[in-house]
């Protein structure tokens, strides 16, 4: 029971608690960088004293090097922006979420244990986004919120630990009789429809049509595709206006001759930003508003609206230099190349569609995103374990 209730706490911590504004922004932040702290210990409490039994960490060396890559990073800033050290480092708090791989290791938590807790994570994300829209403009979460394209756009952190479990409840659906599981993924396909966020509808329907495609487990394709249309027209009718006001939008911007924002915000970091050679190499790191480069970074978004967080994979390559990227793009091969139970299928679907987020939003650097891949890094361990040692008890190793 303690591991369950440590690791919601890490999970609550990833999110900010879910910016909720009865908990002050100080407060969320010390306990976030409190979860980092016991993580940390943990781990080294662990490889100092615990001589027991262990999984094979066949991620270990990806995210040690994403690790480097930090320290590089914040080399970077110093080297090529004058930035202190010390706000470099902590600066980097969200990052250091990847410790969560190693620490799961460390208390060898149970691999059903840990999907029932990212469930109530992603129970509780979709809970507290519908309330939230329903109580606007009473903000109960400090999320940022807008009525923009005919709807309410609210933007609440979690959203990764929902998006993992819709394709867990999505598998669920067609390989169980427990049809409610549907009613998941109905409400999270809601969600993006409901920001106004193309981007979003687009990677969730496609991540089912993709699932359906290629599973096995589906074995009605043509009845399941005519269903997702007359359900498509139902949306449609349920969501008429924020659609229709989605496709203004797009025409509008479409029509501009000018580049788009991002397109000029991508130039602008790749050919005007850097201030030496070596910086295209380890990155410019993470900037903080109290250094001359936290000013500097202000200054292009406020001015130019340029910003780094906008262009997804290349932004993290402009902070976190060419090693960052190398480690990314190793870790999804070993996504698709590794074996896994069937029951773990699920993953890899979602595995395709984070290519996308990491591409458009560089899932890699988001701390909740950080906490599902390292969750699902640590799975895949187990798994492998499994499948290799058929004649070997999981508990035995669980249990030290």
């Amino acid at each position: 029971m303690v591991r369950q209730i440590v690791v919601f706490f890490i999970f609550l911590a990833s999110a900010t608690f879910f910016n909720l504004t009865y908990l002050p922004k100080n407060v969320t932040l010390l306990m976030s960088f409190g979860a980092v702290v016991l993580m940390l210990l943990t781990v080294i409490i662990t490889l100092i004293y615990d001589r027991g039994k262990r999984f094979h960490q066949y991620f270990g060396v990806e995210v040690g090097l994403i690790f480097f890559a930090l320290l590089l990073a914040i080399y970077g800033a110093k080297w090529g922006h004058g930035q202190d050290f010390l706000l470099s480092i902590w600066v980097l708090n969200s990052m250091y979420f990847y410790l969560f791989y190693f620490f799961l290791h460390s208390i060898r938590m149970r691999p059903d244990e840990l999907e029932k807790l990212i469930g109530y994570m992603g129970i509780l994300f979709i809970m507290f986004f519908l309330l939230q829209y329903v109580l606007y403009p009473r903000m109960i979460f400090g999320a940022r919120a807008q009525e923009m394209r005919g709807t309410i756009r609210i933007f609440l952190p979690g959203t990764s630990f929902a998006g993992l479990m819709f394709y867990f409840f999505l598998q669920r659906t067609f390989t169980t009789n427990q049809k409610i599981s549907i009613a998941y993924c109905l409400l999270f396909l809601a969600i993006p429809v409901l920001q106004g966020t193309r981007s979003s509808i687009l990677t969730t329907v496609l991540g089912a049509v993709i699932y359906i495609v290629f599973s096995k487990r589906v074995k009605s394709k043509i009845l399941v595709f005519v269903l997702m249309f007359f359900g498509a027209l139902l949306v449609y009718f349920i969501f008429q206006d924020i659609i229709n006001n989605l496709i203004e939008v797009s025409q509008s911007q479409a029509a501009q001759d000018e580049d788009d924002i991002r397109v000029r915000s991508a130039k602008f970091f790749l050919f005007d930003f850097y201030t030496s050679p070596l910086n295209y190499f380890i990155g410019n790191g993470e900037s903080h508003m109290m250094s001359a480069y936290g000013m500097k970074i202000w200054f292009y978004k406020s001015n130019y609206g340029f910003y780094q967080n906008d262009l997804g994979i290349l932004g993290e390559y402009v902070r976190f230099g060419v090693l960052y990227i190398v480690c990314v793009f190793l870790i999804f091969r070993k996504l698709f190349i590794m074996k896994i139970a069937p029951r773990y299928d699920y993953f890899k679907y979602w595995a395709v569609i984070l290519i996308l987020d990491e591409l458009m939003g560089g899932a890699f650097s988001k701390p909740t995103s950080i906490v599902i891949i390292a969750s699902v890094l640590y799975i895949y361990d187990i798994s492998t374990f499994e499948l290799k040692n058929p004649d070997k008890e999981t508990e035995e190793v669980i249990a030290g």
